[in-house]
């Protein structure tokens, strides 16, 4: 019998919201026997450009480095969990990535956070986890964060 979540995308950007969605969907998988992947995206500006050579070299480390740190806390979470575990680190527009990838690697399910980091980025732009919502080919668990 094939299990109803064999394969659970988790995005994360190192808010609050991320990490209890993290927890929720270790808690999705052990109950499902699912694999997990832990995807963070860097939108650093470097996705946009075809030549690079002008942005700061230490500005993309440093996105980079922020990024692994990310998914090492994440990853945290996961110590005790007895299932496949991967992660990945990709760049781009977040909720773009996180559609084409759930889509490309079918993936059966996306757990995320519902508030991140956007700040006033999400008010001009709107929400990754609402353009995931409507853009995603398979289910969509949003965790409401703590309230503001």
């Amino acid at each position: 019998m094939r299990t109803l979540f064999r394969k659970i995308l988790v995005p994360i950007d190192g808010s609050d919201a991320a990490l209890r969605a993290a927890n929720y969907a270790k808690g999705v998988a052990e109950k499902f026997d699912s694999a997990v992947t832990l995807l963070h995206i860097i939108e650093h500006p470097g996705y946009l450009l075809t030549d690079t050579k002008d942005l700061p070299l230490n500005l993309i480390e440093d996105m980079d480095k922020n990024g692994e740190q990310v998914i090492a806390e994440a990853l945290a979470i996961f110590a005790d969990f007895a299932g496949r575990i991967s992660t990945k680190l990709e760049y781009g527009h977040a909720g773009k990535k996180i559609t084409e990838l759930s889509k490309e690697n079918g993936y059966s399910l996306i757990v995320m956070g519902r508030r991140g980091l956007s700040g006033v980025k999400q008010l001009l732009m709107g929400s990754v986890s609402n353009y995931v919502l409507h853009y995603s080919q398979c289910p969509t668990l949003i965790i409401k964060g703590e309230k503001q």
